[in-house]
């Protein structure tokens, strides 16, 4: 679905960068710096204990850096680096003792954007989509033993934004689908299906670059 949307966008916004390229002159580029909450769901956020693939992962921050390029006043398109924190799983083994499960996602993206012409003094509402590599990481212990594990797996991942900016900052809501198969994260002879979604608020600062 989110491949079909990315796709769609992309054509309108070729079109009305080719479109009003001419009619109107484009905003020198940005750099956005962004941070944020994530809430993360399926196997990572599932409980660690009662969940055969759960990973007991709770609410986490996000940062990340965007440089974003104009092709027209009202659509731009920005590569992207984010680095995804989510709360660890804190847990008690009769062996080991205390212990923790942490899970991480660093993510390689572009995103493209578009949103309504008008002052930058007044909310500009926008829809952007995006598609990168998303590598995500859990050290911690297995589940089914006390062994310690440091795993990591790249997976392609697709998320959709919805927000506003006003005066220089910028505010959204964004949901990424992140979803792959892996046997690195659990003690089997076969490869398992994990469902890393997350849901994100996050609030950005809009730095002109360039004139």
């Amino acid at each position: 679905m989110f491949r079909s949307i990315f796709c769609m966008l992309s054509m309108v916004a070729l079109l009305a960068g080719a479109g009003s390229a001419e009619a109107e002159d484009k905003p020198g580029s940005q750099v956005v710096v962004e941070a944020g909450l994530v809430i993360p769901y399926g196997q990572l956020g599932a409980d660690f204990e009662k969940t055969r693939l759960g990973l007991g992962a709770s609410q986490g921050l996000e940062i990340g850096f965007s440089y974003r390029i104009f092709l027209s006043e009202t659509v731009s398109i920005a590569p992207t680096f984010l680095f995804l924190d989510y709360g660890n799983y804190n847990g008690f083994d009769e062996e080991i003792e205390d212990f923790r499960v942490q899970s991480s996602s660093y993510r390689y993206c572009a995103e493209l954007m578009v949103k309504m012409p008008g002052s930058d003094k007044t909310p500009r509402p926008f829809l952007a989509v995006g598609a990168g590599l998303y590598r995500n990481r859990v050290t911690g212990f297995y589940q089914d033993n006390t062994k310690a594990m440091d795993q990591s797996v790249n997976t392609m991942g697709y998320s959709l934004r919805a927000g506003l900016q006003i005066i220089g900052l910028e505010f959204s809501v964004v949901y990424n689908i992140n979803r792959f198969n892996t046997w690195q994260f659990y003690q089997s002879d076969y490869r398992e299906r994990y469902n890393w979604d997350n849901l994100g608020i996050r609030a950005g600062w809009l730095i002109p670059f360039g004139d």
